[in-house]
């Protein structure tokens, strides 16, 4: 724990030195000369007419290939991590969907991402966001960031900004690379890859290029066991948990934990325990699962924290990138493209466990059923069994918590595949500059019980029966009755996404200008998106993490037609105008308009102004429409009844009491389902939702004061309306008087649901700065120096949870206005860079990049974690560096090797996911540790 506010700490010093550094370069450069590079038209992203990329009035950054493998990254994840403009959404312990861009911490869903200039197939199960591990790295020749609104230009979407991975545009020879990265402490968490990229014909001699790039990638299992640097039990004190759990009275265990029931309901007081607690919690299995309970006047046991949880999933991506370019007429090409891409992400998750269910059937969706042994059972305490006896069980019900460690592992098996296929046109026809093209695309994306999972109906009724025993190893019969019970291999989720359409797009010159001609680009596409999924779950039978409702099947398209147009007015040599609009048809949502007014004033070479305004529009997306079914369940927490259970601190659960208010004597309350339990909920898709509003501007100064140093600042604003958000139960149960509108109650009173569907919530209003500094100095005898800076300040992020509501500004705070959620990895940083020093000499090149976060305030979620409490958590300024070393002196062979996590700096420690054990900041931080890297590239 770190309480220091501190914007510029120790871990910056090197940040200061090195813009000081930066400026004692340029005074040396003052007498370098080189000769200017030969400048082309190009298309620019951001932009669908061809300009020079040195008169682009929008703030684009370009980072070439060479530049990211210069840097020491190996993957995409760690390509689209290293932005300094954006968040980045990657699989932690767990899996997840990939890695998702998400810029200017508006969520991944308004950051596009674009291939070549066109849309990817979202990643399915969301179908919100594109997962950019399915991009072929080797395949990529720069990368093109556009940090501001292109609504106007690529879809009404583009609120955050857009990133364009652009490909090669023709390879004559072939290529093979090898990758390695090694931890340096043991364990997981290794990585291998190769990659190959052939190609043959010569656009220019031979009017053809045929090319194809295949990468793979994998990376090993990280568990928590194997970091016990990050799992300190004084460091999890200090956080507000325990040595071994925030939550250990009555936790899961093997053998099973048992509360005392009568009539159906818990005896009171509570009584609790565990026929093994004063041997250890040591069942005879062969080894340990669980350990005994650190609370006072507690017999319960807990599942060894240390055995499963996990850092980091298995990881595999594999790609396969192929393009065919044929000149033909005059000035004219046809290309063709396909992309071919599979990625799996294999999640550990502790044991399956039983005690705390719930019951997806048809009459009572969302009963939470306890686990019931009666007395009946030959593996009750004291009977024939084996069990060991325990005073005061007798022939009391037991509702239990069990851990199947018998089961090992509850291990998934999330795949995804994306394919692409692209073909396009382009040329000039009667003096016209044309451009058309028609995509393919289609994402699947199946989550699969691997191993260690059954089914929760059968083991309710294997325990109640007597066939099974919670409290030990199983016989004979227990054994072929969990084989029974087996769902291993079968599909959780199956999600697929298509995304198919055409485009086209003219542009010319119409008139001359003061400072050049008038350009006009007018253009056109339609596209139709389906989305799927389906949860082919037999007989309703429900499993542990099972992620949708089964034998659900909600399905969901729309169509989509627009038309575009931009205009290019150079009024001067000086000053240049470009103004655009687009025009939007939904199937769905009727009819949009957004346009876009951007300018660029350069007085003089070394000074020029820039800035533009637009407007966005997102609708929905099809799961939030039409997803997941509307149904009642049980909360993820328990809560007390604001209205039924009263209680000064509604956040602490179980600090209520049953009203004593007459109106509600008739109903004749029980405490137990009211009180410190769980309620119903309403969740799922909302066909009720309306479409986001936007509005950006940005405006910005580039200079170059002296030759080969170039600066720029650009200051950017974005307002939102209707965000399009899910308020939590813990947002809600902080404040139950603000949010009493989302308790839907019957006409006596009693609680129906609390609606946690998502909703149109308030505004969102964001504003900061970009900067960046670039310094080259070329030495005839020491080689060449080049200097950079690419950070991000945001001066504000606020939003409202309902419309009308307060501001709240959240910038270094816990909670994504964006989703409306105060979900645990979503944050927005005041300060965040990139830092490069690099050097190179004939053959050799060494590189330095500095990974900067500045300090945030931590989740703080538990009642003992608020402002002015003892567990109050600030995680300090975060700084990682990386070295990299190449050397080309070998003929066809270029070798590369690195440190990541130079400094070996442990993760900081945070509150996020106190109770499960992956207790590192995981939005800024990886486990690894300190990390060595090796690259060889054959050139045939």
């Amino acid at each position: 724990m770190n309480n220091s506010h501190n914007y510029f700490g120790p871990k910056s010093v090197l940040t200061s030195i090195s813009v000081a550094v930066l400026a004692l370069m340029n005074q040396a450069a003052a007498q370098q000369s080189a000769s200017d590079p030969v400048l082309q038209k190009v298309e620019v992203t951001g932009s669908s007419i061809r300009h020079l990329a040195s008169e682009n009035a929008l703030p684009v950054t370009t980072i070439k290939a060479e530049e990211l493998i210069n840097r020491g990254l190996t993957t995409m994840s760690e390509v689209a991590t290293s932005l300094a403009v954006g968040a980045t959404n990657e699989p932690v312990g767990g899996g997840g969907g990939g890695t998702q861009i998400n810029l200017r911490g508006l969520n991944t869903n308004r950051t596009l991402v674009l291939l070549d200039g066109r849309r990817l197939a979202n990643e399915a199960a969301g179908d919100s966001s594109s997962n950019v591990d399915v991009i072929p790295l080797s395949a990529i020749d720069r990368v093109e960031i556009l940090r501001d609104g292109a609504s106007s230009i690529y879809g009404t979407d583009a609120i955050a900004g857009v990133v364009n991975f652009i490909t090669k545009r023709a390879v004559s020879d072939s290529t093979f690379v090898a990758t390695a990265v090694r931890p340096e402490r043991t364990g997981g968490g290794s990585q291998q890859g190769f990659s190959l990229i052939a190609g043959k014909g010569d656009l220019v001699k031979d009017g053809w290029n045929l090319f194809a790039a295949f990468d793979t990638r994998k990376r090993s299992s990280l568990l928590q066991k194997d970091r016990p640097n990050i799992t300190d039990p004084d460091a999890l004190v200090a956080l507000g948990g325990t040595a071994f759990s925030s939550n250990n009275v009555g936790s899961s265990s093997s053998p099973a934990n048992y509360t005392l029931y009568k009539s159906g309901k818990p005896v009171s007081p509570a009584v609790t325990g565990n026929p093994y607690f004063s041997a250890g919690c040591v069942a005879p299995y062969g080894q340990t699962f669980s350990i005994p309970s650190t609370k006072a006047n507690n017999t319960t046991c807990i599942l060894d924290p240390t055995l499963y949880p996990q850092l980091l999933p298995a990881n595999k991506q594999t790609t396969l990138f192929s393009k065919g370019t044929l000149a033909h007429g005059d000035n004219k090409k046809l290309t063709v493209e396909l992309s071919l891409a599979q990625e799996y992400i294999e999640a550990e998750n502790p044991p399956q466990v039983f005690g705390t269910q719930t019951d997806y059937n048809k009459t009572s969706p969302g009963l939470r059923l306890p686990l019931i042994m009666t007395s009946a059972s030959k593996w009750y305490p004291g009977k024939s069994g084996g069990v060991p006896a325990v005073a005061g069980v007798t022939t009391q019900d037991l509702s239990l918590l069990w851990s199947m460690d018998e089961l090992g592992p509850a291990t998934t098996h999330d795949q995804q595949n994306n394919n692409r296929l692209v073909v396009t046109d382009e040329g000039e026809f009667l003096g016209w500059d044309y451009r058309a093209g028609l995509l393919s695309a289609y994402s699947k994306r199946a989550t699969q019980y691997k191993s260690g999972f059954v089914t929760t109906p059968g083991i309710y009724s294997g325990v109640l029966n007597g066939v099974l025993n919670p409290f030990g190893p199983q016989d004979a019969a227990g054994k072929t009755y969990l084989d029974s019970l087996s769902v291993d291999g079968q599909y959780n989720t199956i999600s697929t996404v298509s995304y198919y359409g055409g485009d086209v797009n003219f542009g010319r010159e119409l008139m001359p200008l003061a400072g050049g001609p008038l350009a006009i680009s007018i253009g056109a596409d339609a596209h139709r998106e389906t989305f799927t999924q389906d949860t082919p779950m037999v007989n309703d039978l429900v499993v542990y993490k099972t992620s949708a409702l089964p034998d659900t099947h909600p399905r969901g398209a729309r169509s989509v037609y627009a038309a575009y147009m931009e205009l290019d007015a150079p009024l001067s040599k000086a000053w240049t105008m470009n103004l655009a609009a687009r025009a939007d048809r939904f199937s769905d949502f009727g009819g949009t308009v957004n346009p876009k007014l951007s300018t660029r004033y350069q007085p003089m070479k070394s000074l020029m102004f820039r800035g533009a305004y637009s407007t966005g529009f997102r609708a929905p997306t099809l799961p939030e429409l039409y997803g997941t079914p509307q149904t009642k369940t049980a909360s993820t927490s328990k809560w007390d009844d604001p209205l039924l259970c009263p209680s000064a601190t509604p956040s602490i659960s179980g600090t209520g009491k049953l009203t004593t208010d007459p109106k509600y004597a008739g109903l004749n309350l029980d405490a137990t389902k009211v009180c410190g339990t769980q309620l119903t909920v309403l969740s799922g898709a909302n066909p009720n939702l309306s479409p986001e509003k936007s509005k950006t501007l940005t405006a910005g100064v580039v200079i170059e004061p002296i030759k080969n140093l170039t600066a720029s600042v650009d200051f950017w604003s974005i307002k939102m309306k209707g965000t399009i958000a899910q308020v939590t139960e813990t947002l809600i149960f902080t404040d139950p008087v603000k949010y009493a509108s989302l308790f839907v109650r019957n006409a006596d009173g009693t609680l129906n649901y609390i609606n946690v569907q998502k909703l149109n919530m308030g505004g969102l209003r964001t504003n900061g700065e970009d900067v960046n500094v670039t310094y080259t100095l070329p030495t005839a005898d020491y080689g060449r120096f080049v200097a950079s800076i690419d950070g991000t300040y945001v001066n504000r992020y606020s939003g409202q949870n309902e419309v009308g509501g307060a501001w709240g500004d959240n910038v270094g705070q816990p909670g994504a206005l964006s989703t409306g959620s105060t979900s645990a990895n979503t944050y927005v940083y005041r300060w965040r860079h990139n830092l490069s020093l690099r050097w190179t000499s004939k053959d050799w090149g060494v590189g330095l990049t500095q990974f900067y976060t500045s300090h945030y305030v931590d989740t703080n979620a538990l009642a003992t974690q608020q402002a002015g409490q003892p567990y109050y958590n600030v995680i300090d300024s975060y700084t990682l560096y990386n070295l990299s070393v190449n050397y080309s002196g070998f003929k066809n062979l270029k070798l590369a090797g690195g440190i990541n996590n130079l400094l070996d700096t442990d993760p900081p420690l945070s509150n996020q996911r106190l109770s499960s054990k992956v207790v590192f900041a995981q939005n800024v931080s990886k486990p690894i540790g300190r990390a060595f890297t090796v690259r060889a590239t054959y050139s045939f």
